[in-house]
């Protein structure tokens, strides 16, 4: 049980890192600067909690989260606490509709990523399969 919960961290940590790097490289992309991944791991936990805060509000408010509302409302929470918490070398915050920009980049970069994660598992899985007659 202590090994489950060990790699379940272990697991958790590595998705916020990723993430981390995912909104550094956004905002670079878009507004020029690469914010501290000390930044990027604060901003990208409380993105979780707070995407799952609306997600639930949302469920208890219209019953289902995968709507396109859930998704729009979603990115807005999103471009938002990127707005907050991502500085500016200069102090100042970058603005909502750079953030907005920051927000699409890595929606677009997790929807590649999570493209490419199920040809290699669904390839690894089908050649596993192959073998057995």
């Amino acid at each position: 049980m202590v090994t489950g919960l060990l790699f379940a961290l272990i697991i958790i940590v590595v998705l916020i890192l990723i993430g981390a790097f995912i909104v550094q490289f956004s905002t670079k992309m878009a507004a020029g600067f690469k914010p501290s991944l000390g930044t990027c791991v604060a901003t990208v936990i409380v993105g979780l909690i707070a995407g799952a805060i609306v997600g639930w509000v949302l469920q208890m408010v219209l019953g289902s989260t995968g709507s396109l509302i859930g998704i729009v409302v979603g990115f807005l929470v999103n471009a938002f606490i990127i707005n907050l918490m991502v500085k500016q070398p200069s102090g100042g915050q970058m603005g909502f509709g750079k953030a907005c920009l920051v927000s699409l980049i890595q929606y677009i970069v997790y929807i590649v990523l999570s493209v490419v994660m199920v040809f290699l598992v669904g390839g690894a899985i089908f050649s596993m399969l192959g073998g057995v007659h």
